[in-house]
């Protein structure tokens, strides 16, 4: 857990003003994360925290690639993360989150864990269906003995010609 013990900034003591901080996002990283969906990263993450009186403005400028596994061939794709976003920190009498750019802290606490937040930006950051991308000439950069064998069983799997006359009908 001591990585992510990097990631907790004690902000009580901290001066009204600017303060910058940079964080190296590696693999360990994604270990300690509980239920992370990603388990290799490289990624460089910068944040700006600027304190006021009442209020705490973090910005986050995420940048890097992150490994996930294809759902064609399953083999690993590097994804580039190119994230900028600004939370507003508040104080109040319980932790509560009013909405995704604002967060309310308690007076009572003295530090903010934003390793959470970190890996919260970049899964919002993924799409929803992980592929690998084309060539320039249309063909696909996946595992070439997995697209065969995905053909071999979709082939084995032919449609019920009973249900292939329904797809005619025609509803008004």
């Amino acid at each position: 857990m001591k990585t992510l013990k990097d990631f907790f900034i004690p902000y009580k003591g901290l001066s009204i003003g600017i303060h910058k901080y940079t964080f190296d996002i590696k693999d360990k990283f994604f270990e300690e994360i509980e239920y992370s969906e990603f388990s290799k990263g490289n990624l460089i993450a910068g944040l700006s925290l600027e304190k006021q009186e009442r209020m705490i403005i973090l910005h986050f400028s995420i940048k890097g690639n992150v490994v996930v596994q294809c759902d064609r061939c399953l083999e690993d794709l590097d994804y580039p993360v190119d994230i900028d976003e600004t939370l507003y920190v508040k104080f109040g009498e319980s932790k509560d989150e009013e909405t995704d750019e604002i967060l309310i802290l308690p007076d009572s606490e003295y530090q903010l864990d934003i390793s959470k937040l970190i890996n919260e930006y970049i899964t919002l950051a993924m799409p929803i269906r992980h592929v690998h991308e084309d060539d320039e000439n249309g063909v696909s950069l996946c595992n070439v003995e997995a697209l065969k064998k995905l053909e071999e069983l979709s082939e084995k799997h032919k449609i019920d010609p009973r249900w292939e006359k329904l797809k005619n009908i025609k509803l008004d």
